[in-house]
């Protein structure tokens, strides 16, 4: 259950994940990162993120409905970004795979 108090934890991290300069992306331009969440299946570079921030990408997959509704105030709009949720998934598949963004990696 998602209380006001762990909202606005997730919010904070999210904003602050956002920090990362745009030039710190550069998994994005060797190849694309694929996940299976419903299956827990993440690529390899993702085991080697802080567990913190491996679940900022969890949270952000998980509840699309909530982020998809807070803007992202770090700048990345021009990398075409419109929500927080942008900052962590560049797209989502109907076969049900997500392509990270690698934006938090960092």
């Amino acid at each position: 259950m998602l209380t006001r108090r762990n909202a606005l934890l997730a919010g904070i991290a999210f904003v602050a994940a956002c920090s990362v300069p745009q030039a710190a992306r550069p998994l994005d331009a060797l190849r694309p990162l694929y996940a299976r969440p419903a299956q827990d299946e993440w690529p390899e570079e993702f085991a080697a993120l802080r567990p913190d921030i491996q679940e900022m990408y969890r949270y952000a997959v998980a509840h699309h409905d909530v982020l998809q509704y807070i803007p992202c105030f770090c700048g990345c709009v021009a990398a075409g970004h419109g929500s927080n949720f942008d900052c962590y998934v560049r797209r989502s598949l109907a076969d049900g795979r997500v392509q990270l963004d690698t934006m938090s990696f960092g």
